[in-house]
Order: C-alpha cells, then structure tokens, then sequence
C-alpha cells in the first residue's frame, strides 16, 4: 500500500504558500502597452483607436494581456447558464420555426392555426 508523505491531502502550490492567490494591483510600468495588442483585423493604432470598442478578439486579448480571464469567462458561463436553464427549453417547447404566436399561459398551449387556414393573398402592390 501506497504511503502520502504529506500532511494533507491536497497540497498547496508554491505560489498559494506565497499568497499567490491574493490579487495584487500590477505597477504601471508592468502593464504592456495596447498598442500591441491584435484584434480580427489587426492592431488598431492612430485612427483606428475607436475600433477597439467593438472587437470582442481585442478586447478579449487585452484582458489576458492585463490578466483578467474571468472577463471573458464570467459572461460566457452566465451566457451558457440562461441558455441552458430558460432559453433552451423555451425553444424546445415553442420553437418550431413558425411564426410567432400569442401563448395562452393559462392552457399552456401556443394557438396553432386552424386546419385547413390559407393566409390571405396579396393581389396587388401598395
């Protein structure tokens, strides 16, 4: 049988023992310049600084640059979670590509057309 030759079942990294996880601002000469950082269409420099607010690919790099993932990761999972816990059923249980109708949320149902229903024709242009 196998003998742990630490205390404890999980050991703390070398970083944690150090405080590593405590978030310490970074000086301003460590921070890289955003001239540098690359969006879809490149770096966006001079002219094209305004160009920045609308590239999620820039501001997602600029993030990881300064170290702040969770920038990208916290919307993403609160994105994953409405999808998966409301939208996600909403679709399966009214989405079927038809055009959208009142729903009747006393009978639960959706009022589909009646059998046999033909739209009326548009005969001549307005």
């Amino acid at each position: 049988m196998l003998r742990r030759t630490q205390a404890s079942l999980f050991r703390r990294t070398p970083v944690r023992l150090s405080g590593g996880e405590l978030y310490h601002p970074p000086k301003l000469e460590d921070i890289p310049p955003s001239s540098a950082t690359k969006g879809f269409f490149g770096a966006y420099n001079g002219g094209l600084v305004m160009l920045r607010f609308i590239d999620l690919k820039w501001m997602m790099n600029r993030a990881v640059e300064l170290g702040r993932e969770y920038y990208i990761s916290a919307p993403t999972l609160y994105l994953f979670l409405w999808m998966f816990c409301w939208k996600g059923f909403v679709i399966m249980r009214y989405g079927d590509g038809n055009p959208p109708r009142h729903v009747d949320w006393n009978t639960e149902e959706a009022g589909y057309l009646p059998q046999g229903f033909e739209q009326t024709k548009v005969t001549k242009a307005i």
